[in-house]
């Protein structure tokens, strides 16, 4: 592995490691009794974080010609905040619903062969297999029908394909050499703006509060929590990730990603008490051995 390889590959694990906290987050905020969407809104604020850069910053304003790119990244966006969270809100642990979302390298090895026309190699396909071993062992599937909602963990495997899509589209806004903070704001500005023309429908569709309320006084109430949330599982990991996407392919990103579950896996223990099982640990063997594979032969 080259030198600037290496380099944007510690990126993208870097970022992989702080997205551990978006799902223990996201339970914290369903604890303290936040809605779905609510939490899911919780992307507006580093659209308005970064907003004032742009303002003065001319060279990080999105292309007018990359408008369309962006609205299609933010539907994206709008269908993994509301998947991943719907988990949690339906009672799915976290460690779950992390490891659900991260079926997105197998989704992601596909959709990088149509999209972006990437090879699809011998070691990816062995990574992949391990990967794919790790999230079996992790979810215990055959135990698990009877212990969470259907439901809850539909919404989670439907947020890991939109979260393969995130990865592809953020992999073209790197080849279409969009600087990390332009990519940072238009995905979040576009989730944003997805999230409030989806929200009629929501109110239609989910009667319960805890899925379609939304009172931005709870921003204010718990801001400490918004805006550490903002910084260290919103602008740092994507900040990271973009800026690593630039020379890291998506397939071979989709699967460093995974050092998220474990991130996941730990911080839960750690803040809820949720156990480290044995197959927790044997699964995320499986899943740092599918890094370890990639990062002892290169990663692109």
């Amino acid at each position: 592995m080259n030198k600037i390889n290496r380099k944007h590959t510690f990126f993208i694990i870097a970022a992989s490691t702080l997205y551990g906290l978006i799902t223990v987050g996201g339970q914290f905020f369903a604890n303290s009794g936040f809605s779905l969407y609510e939490i899911s809104g919780l992307i507006f604020f580093l659209a308005i974080s970064l907003a004032p850069l742009l303002v003065f910053k001319k060279e990080y304003r999105i292309p007018r010609e990359q408008i369309t790119f962006f609205i299609i990244f933010g539907f994206i966006g709008a269908g993994l905040q509301i998947g991943q969270f719907a988990g949690i809100i339906l009672g799915v642990p976290v460690a779950v619903v992390a490891l659900l979302l991260y079926s997105q390298p197998i989704w992601t090895s596909v959709f990088s062969r149509f999209f972006l026309n990437e090879a699809i190699t011998t070691r990816k396909l062995l990574a992949l297999l391990l990967a794919l071993t790790g999230i079996i062992v992790l979810v215990n599937p055959f135990g698990i029908q009877n212990k969470f909602s259907t439901a809850g963990l539909g919404a989670a495997l439907g947020a890991g394909v939109f979260f393969s899509l995130w990865v592809i589209w953020g992999r073209k806004s790197a080849l279409k050499n969009q600087h990390f903070l332009t990519t940072t704001f238009g995905f979040s500005f576009f989730t944003s703006l997805w999230l409030l023309l989806l929200y009629p429908l929501a109110t239609l569709l989910w009667e319960e509060p805890k899925f379609a309320r939304f009172d931005p006084g709870i921003y204010l109430e718990f801001w400490w929590a918004v805006a550490g949330f903002t910084i260290f599982a919103g602008l740092m990991p994507n900040f990271l990730a973009f800026a690593g996407m630039r020379k890291v392919d998506a397939s071979t990103t989709g699967v460093l990603l995974l050092f998220e579950p474990i991130s996941a896996a730990i911080l839960a223990f750690i803040f809820f008490n949720q156990p480290l099982t044995s197959n927790i640990w044997l699964g995320g063997g499986f899943l740092l051995l599918a890094n370890y594979v990639l990062l002892r032969t290169g990663s692109s």
